[in-house]
């Protein structure tokens, strides 16, 4: 009862003392693996749409849109749908700067995804409404140092999010 009790609240002092770990700064580069992979899942499609017996009209809309795959694609690969830099913090939130220098500060979802040689991270922007759909990014592991890929991996894999009422051991004196 009452030795039980005190060993889980001296266990609760101690999480409440710990330091979170530090913020990851990740620099992403832009993926060729990801790029070679679109530009091959768009020509397999096109020679497919090239072998059915479809009438030109059509072919030419199915190409339109294999175009405009081909084109989003390879902009979320290596052009302005690459971050320019994110930082990814343990308690799941992260800050994302664009190309262009602009930032945004957001929360990372379950969603995301990580895996050995994939990892997708599935955030919402702080301040977006409630219809706008989530974003994402896109991290193979050429776009990040090892070290760095398998660090960002650990981070979505075990971080959790700050309940509210509880400390963070930010604030911890």
């Amino acid at each position: 009862g009452e030795a039980e009790a005190a060993v889980w609240s001296d266990l609760r002092a101690q999480y409440a003392a710990m330091k979170l770990a530090p913020r990851l700064r990740l620099a992403p580069r832009p993926s060729r693996i990801g790029c070679a992979l679109v530009t091959a899942a768009c020509a397999l499609t096109s020679l497919l749409l090239a072998l059915l017996p479809l009438p030109l009209a059509a072919c030419l809309v199915v190409a339109a849109a294999i175009l405009a795959i081909l084109t989003s694609g390879l902009r979320r690969c290596a052009g302005q749908g690459v971050p320019s830099l994110f930082h990814v913090d343990i308690d799941r939130r992260i800050t994302v700067t664009d190309s262009a220098g602009r930032s945004r500060a957001g929360s990372i979802l379950d969603d995301s995804y990580v895996g050995a040689c994939v990892t997708t991270i599935i955030w919402c922007a702080d301040g977006d409404p409630w219809w706008l759909p989530a974003r994402s990014i896109l991290v193979l592991p050429d776009t990040l140092p090892r070290d760095e890929f398998r660090r960002l991996r650990v981070a979505l894999r075990y971080g959790r999010p700050v309940v509210a009422g509880e400390t963070s051991g930010t604030e911890a004196g």
